[in-house]
């Protein structure tokens, strides 16, 4: 019989890799610090934490005014995804053993590792780890997730303007 995959483990690595993760940005960058991810890919084999700082983002506005919720809400163009590295390969590297393995039900394992990933930020966020006025989100490149379930995950990790205009940017997006 095939063992089943440890998420509550995995959820355990996820938790301490964002807080190392967060906590060496905060002391790097501050109250310049503007917006978190968790971020993974469409192949479930990587969970990476990513962040923004109000420089940059500010930076990136002035330079291409037509894509300025872009540089907001698409982690892809964030300032950084430094961070915990030793921490989020070990995860990375467990993740693409699992997904190596014979026989695994990949839509499944997926569907966890991202529900995995939403709940660590939103028990964080529920202890007022993150400053309340961060944009907080779990991204995913390259991916055919549903413009629903992105919205849910960022109207669960967000106050109410940020998770509605997220939202305006997704499905104008899409």
């Amino acid at each position: 019989m095939k063992e089943k995959f440890d998420f509550e483990g995995l959820k355990s690595r996820i938790e301490f890799a964002t807080r190392k993760c967060f906590g060496e940005n905060m002391e790097q960058h501050g109250a310049n610090l503007c917006a978190f991810a968790l971020a993974s890919d469409d192949g479930a084999m990587t969970v990476v934490p990513r962040i923004n700082t109000i420089g940059h983002l500010e930076k990136m506005q002035q330079q291409d005014a037509q894509y300025k919720d872009d540089y907001e809400f698409s982690s892809d163009e964030w300032f950084s995804d430094d961070g915990a590295n030793v921490e989020f390969d070990d995860i990375c590297r467990v993740l693409a053993n699992e997904i190596a393995k014979d026989g695994l039900d990949f839509v499944s394992f997926k569907k966890e590792l991202f529900d995995s990933c939403v709940q660590v930020l939103e028990k964080l966020r529920g202890e007022q780890f993150f400053p309340e006025d961060l944009l907080v989100l779990f991204s995913i490149s390259d991916t055919f997730e549903s413009v629903e379930n992105q919205v849910k995950w960022a109207k669960r990790l967000n106050p109410g303007e940020k998770a509605v205009r997220f939202e305006h940017w997704l499905t104008d997006s899409f």
